[in-house]
């Protein structure tokens, strides 16, 4: 079964991510979402090869950290852990895929203790809706280089009776440079 992303946003909230930034008038600054109608824009998972590697980086009021793989059989893997103060918030696995001739961003949830937050057979997907160069407008999630070691990625949070909100990361690359063929 997939998801999208709203279902998930609002046991985010609940979970103690209460440091979020509401979402300015008129719209988001980092996000976008789909259109109904509007075809998925064509893209390559190499496109976003230079995700690989380790980010990190601060939001959500804590640290954190993301790990991608370099394309291996068309699909980007990785892992990202979310820290606030000594303690491990949460953890996702994700990955990026094709999907018809775009892209799907897939993640699920775990707590420290590996316990998942979606049911078994769930995950959730932010198809791609829209890009620009280096940034990828996922529906409610963006990834988007930031310069040379930089990288944003953001999020829109449903919060329920309080509404919608976007959660911005904002990260470098830790050992300065993208992996080369010689680093595997």
């Amino acid at each position: 079964m997939r998801k999208r992303f709203r279902t998930f946003w609002a046991g985010l909230v609940l979970a103690g991510a209460a440091s979020i930034a509401p979402a300015g008038e008129g719209g988001f600054d980092e996000t976008r979402t789909a259109i109904d109608g509007q075809a998925p824009p064509a893209a390559s998972i190499d496109e976003l090869s230079w995700l690989a590697g380790s980010w990190v980086g601060e939001g959500l009021g804590g640290r954190a950290r993301e790990v991608y793989s370099p394309p291996m059989g068309g699909v980007i893997t990785g892992h990202f852990v979310f820290q606030r103060g000594d303690a491990m918030g949460f953890s996702e696995i994700l990955s990026i895929a094709p999907l018809g001739d775009s892209l799907v961003y897939r993640l699920k949830h775990f707590h420290p203790d590996l316990t998942g937050w979606e049911e078994k057979d769930e995950v959730i997907e932010f198809p791609l809706v829209a890009k620009e160069g280096d940034a990828f407008y996922f529906d409610g999630l963006t990834i988007r280089k930031d310069g040379e070691d930089g990288m944003v990625a953001a999020v829109r949070i449903d919060r329920g009776d309080a509404g919608v909100s976007e959660a911005v990361f904002r990260y470098r690359r830790e050992n300065g440079r993208p992996p080369t063929v010689a680093d595997r």
